[in-house]
């Protein structure tokens, strides 16, 4: 009897060393899913009540939903090489989309975010586009754009139709489309400004971003199977132009009962040249009703793109990986939807440069942080919460006392660069805008938050003026973009 029960209890301590490890005993995953041109204004946890996003609205009711985040850069390539980086766009040298192809070169032997992860033993994959990719172009084609290789163990490109889509179609501004009827030809055809619009006929399983959820779920149910710990980042190309989901998802939308943002008379009259952005008289958006299907067909994208995150949280709770896995939503940056008469990004004011920036940590309570935030801070919150050291290379700071604390400061001001030297300081109060060309811009975004008024030629914020003036000098020379790569 004893050399059973001594027998039984090897059995026992053997079942113990070898059997799966609990979730508290595993890594911490990562899954990080990344909107293109989505503007945060546009989600209804960010107070939109047109538009239906009910997944990432979840998401952020079980996690913590940061109130104040802003992008490096209002355009794809260089926010994006600016987040992967961990650096201003300014000092990774990224400062246009033709300019993403030097990410590669110019971060050397310093690890992205990913690869880091990578080169602590995670498995670390790309779904869709990360990096740049242009859109249409390499959506159509399939291709991997300016990526990174370095940067993943496997990588996965979601080709699909986008403005070749089946289904109604409809071009609602005044580009010169080259339309190819044979569809071999991926690029300079005009689509990827246009505000063009398919209503597809299918359920979208031939669209990138239903792909690229369904990939990432494959991805999923591998690493729940085999235990490694991963880090998934999946791309999604919607909202981007060509505005193209199935015509299901416009079913909620009614053009002419969209309601455009509130606006005020003569609103250019106290913005400088350099500031007037893609608008409405550019574009050909010459009367409401055009507006309001623009605002039709980018609701039914949002959430078309918001269904997709809705199939991979859910294949995260029922593969029983919820209790150890980060789960991250954001955006490269935001988007114009008519404020200010302005549309697309490329603007320094709010609506262009706040995004989205949900964060769901296993055991972690929810919350709403005002806290001023910055896409660089990406990298070393997550590298934080997974344990992981602190690359030197990396600007941007930790958010994770903001996820036990909603109201912990982490930045007094945060920065958003746009060209070479057109500049937004944003503090808790002000927003500052200087122009190379010249001219500057100054809002009270508590007073003021739709930035209608400009006060920089008002006397009695002169000293206001000149104080953020110094501020944003001594941040540029923080940044100090002649360091050497």
């Amino acid at each position: 009897m004893r050399v059973f029960l001594k027998w039984c209890g090897w059995v026992v301590a053997l079942a113990m060393i070898i059997s799966p490890l609990t979730a508290a005993e595993r890594k911490l995953n990562v899954l990080f899913i990344i909107s293109d041109d989505l503007g945060s204004q546009s989600l209804g946890c960010y107070d939109n009540v047109q538009c239906r996003s009910p997944n990432i609205d979840a998401l952020a009711g079980r996690g913590v939903q940061f109130m104040r985040t802003y992008t490096q850069y209002p355009v794809c390539g260089p926010s994006r090489a600016a987040l992967m980086s961990g650096m201003y766009a300014q000092v990774i040298g990224v400062t246009s989309n033709g300019g993403a192809t030097n990410f590669t070169k110019n971060l050397g032997s310093r690890p992205s975010m990913s690869q880091h992860f990578l080169n602590q033993g995670y498995y670390a994959a790309r779904v869709s586009k990360i990096f740049h990719m242009r859109v249409p172009g390499d959506i159509t084609a399939g291709v991997n754009g300016p990526d990174h290789a370095a940067s993943w163990t496997e990588r996965f490109n979601c080709r699909g139709p986008e403005q070749w889509t089946a289904g109604v179609h409809q071009h609602l501004t005044n580009e010169k489309l080259k339309p190819d009827l044979k569809r071999q030809i991926h690029y300079g055809l005009g689509y990827g400004g246009a505000f063009y619009v398919v209503r597809g006929e299918t359920d979208g399983a031939e669209q990138a971003d239903h792909k690229a959820a369904a990939k990432a779920i494959e991805l999923l149910e591998q690493r729940a199977d085999d235990h490694k710990p991963f880090f998934l980042a999946v791309g999604l190309v919607r909202p981007h132009v060509p505005l193209v989901a199935p015509a299901s998802f416009f079913e909620p939308y009614v053009a002419k009962q969209m309601k455009l943002p509130p606006g005020v008379k003569d609103d250019w009259n106290d913005i400088p040249k350099a500031g007037i952005s893609k608008n409405s008289e550019r574009s050909g958006l010459d009367a409401d009703a055009k507006k309001q299907q623009v605002l039709e067909a980018y609701y039914a994208s949002v959430t078309y793109m918001d269904a997709q995150v809705g199939k991979m949280i859910d294949a995260v709770d029922r593969l029983g990986l919820r209790d150890n896995t980060i789960i991250v939503f954001t955006a490269d940056h935001g988007y114009h939807l008519g404020e200010h008469d302005f549309w697309q990004k490329m603007s320094l004011h709010e609506e262009s440069t706040r995004i989205p920036l949900i964060i769901h940590v296993p055991g972690k309570k929810p919350s709403k942080s005002p806290a001023l935030s910055q896409q660089i801070d990406i990298y070393p919150t997550l590298a934080e919460l997974c344990g992981l050291p602190r690359p030197e290379h990396v600007q941007g700071r930790s958010l994770v006392k903001s996820l036990d604390d909603a109201d912990h400061v982490v930045h007094d001001a945060v920065y958003c660069l746009r060209g070479r030297n057109d500049h937004l300081l944003r503090t808790d109060r002000w927003a500052l805008i200087r122009y190379g060309p010249g001219g500057v811009e100054l809002y009270d975004m508590h007073a003021d938050p739709h930035q209608f008024t400009n006060l920089a030629d008002k006397p009695k914020y002169r000293d206001d003026l000149a104080e953020l003036q110094r501020q944003l000098d001594a941040k540029l020379k923080a940044i100090n973009p002649t360091a050497s790569r």
